[in-house]
């Protein structure tokens, strides 16, 4: 059932360990499976176990996953947040004799739009989307003296109606946790063991947190190369240098991918090579067969929308499990109005996770390539390629545009890693378009 690599993994004694899974390679199975094992030898108790997950929909996968394994169902599973959350209502001085009042949505975007409206010309017009898109970024970066008294003026107004962002949970529990305060210190010794999936969406703060508790078993999951969300702060540096922060960490690599076939595998390795920060893995496929690699070039990504809904339509319509996969809920809007159900499209950062027979890549508009990019934006949006390619388990179908005379794209630049790729996925002198 369980590969040599998996079967490390659950077998293991180690306090520490580090898990680095490639896409498609089982790990939440593995992480069953060591649960399954430690219930068995009757090394963990579930009450007494935490397991952290990215995000709400992966933590009641994780628990269905448990309860159809006829494991325990005393596992304590929370998002990050939601863990601090609970924390913060259960023992804070303050927070846990009165209610905690969490900002709307709608609320920030009302404060936000107040605020900047006197400086609406200097900054331009620019799209909220852009303007906090990477942790605030392009806002630090161009506008640094009116995002620092934006900053301010949020604080003031937080503290003035009582208020707190999601991000503050996090803070609080950190800064209780440095400073020693006294409703922090039954926090280390409520867990035994702490499992923290997707770790390589972890943020600093995170995992200083993870530092303070310091569990007597830690084990933490993820893939480097799947690190896509620096737009909400999270940093790959944390996992990438793992073993700095806990001694006596034991890695462990899961690198049999059982989703894609092995052309599929190639291309979306390729889009990482110009990727320096990384941990290198060798990923082989566990299915036999040739993957179908297609490019479709456009002349305008725009006025050719039309068009080549119509050569999709076989790939969209006949196949159930399809998906187009684009850059930006923009361009998403874009492909609906030109003909492609909704349900049919999606962007990369929401199919994370997820799996489709054929993946529709639009590599023909809708990547950003702002003038400030720095390297570390650049290989963050190599891996969020990455993730669109390995989300396909036979077929691929790639769309780009000819090479434009004078204004390249990064959607160009990444087009062209692919040039030089035949319809299997393999590298070849010649590249095959289908026009």
């Amino acid at each position: 059932m369980w590969n040599e690599e998996q079967k490390a993994v659950i077998k293991s004694n180690a306090p520490v360990k580090q898990v680095i899974a490639a896409a498609g390679s089982g790990k939440t199975a593995t992480m069953i499976g060591l649960l399954a094992e430690q219930e068995r030898k009757g090394g963990i108790r579930p009450d007494r176990t935490l397991i952290v997950t990215f995000t709400n929909k992966a933590a009641e996968e994780f628990q269905n996953r448990i309860l159809q394994n006829l494991l325990s169902d005393r596992y304590i599973i929370l998002t990050f947040h939601a863990f601090c959350y609970q924390m913060i209502k259960s023992y804070h001085p303050i927070y846990s004799k009165s209610p905690m009042r969490i900002i709307e949505k709608k609320q920030l975007e009302a404060f936000t739009i107040d605020f900047l409206y006197k400086d609406r010309f200097k900054i331009g017009g620019t799209p909220f989307s852009i303007l906090f898109r990477q942790n605030a970024y392009y806002f630090k970066s161009e506008h640094p003296e009116i995002y620092e008294k934006y900053i301010k003026a949020l604080s003031t107004w937080k503290a003035k109606e009582n208020l707190l962002e999601f991000e503050d949970l996090p803070l609080i529990t950190l800064n209780g946790l440095e400073n020693k305060e006294n409703w922090t210190h039954i926090l280390p010794s409520l867990f035994d063991s702490v499992i923290v999936d997707e770790f390589q969406d972890t943020d600093t703060t995170q995992l200083k947190i993870l530092q303070q508790i310091r569990p007597p078993n830690l084990i933490v999951v993820g893939d480097d190369w799947q690190a896509i969300y620096g737009f909400r702060g999270a940093t790959p540096e944390p996992f990438l240098n793992f073993p700095t922060y806990f001694n006596k960490t034991e890695q462990f690599f899961l690198t049999t991918n059982y989703r894609s076939l092995k052309g599929i595998i190639d291309l979306s390795t390729h889009a990482l090579q110009k990727n320096k920060s990384k941990i290198s893995k060798i990923v082989k496929s566990h299915r036999n067969g040739n993957a179908s690699v297609l490019q479709f070039t456009m002349e305008n990504p725009k006025s050719d929308r039309y068009n080549m809904v119509q050569k999709l339509e076989k790939a969209l319509m006949e196949d159930k499990e399809s998906i187009m996969l684009v850059r930006s809920n923009f361009r998403r809007k874009e492909w609906i109005q030109s003909g492609i159900p909704e349900k049919k499209i999606t962007t990369i950062h929401a199919a994370k996770g997820l799996e489709y027979r054929t993946v529709i890549l639009d590599l023909s508009a809708g990547w950003s390539m702002p003038e400030s990019m720095d390297n570390t934006l650049l290989e963050e949006e190599r891996r969020i390629l990455y993730v669109g390619i390995s989300r396909a388990k036979d077929e691929l179908i790639l769309l780009g545009r000819k090479l434009p005379k004078r204004k390249h794209g990064l959607e160009d630049e990444f087009f062209s890693y692919f040039r030089n790729f035949d319809s299997q996925g393999k590298p070849t002198l010649r590249y095959r378009l289908l026009w």
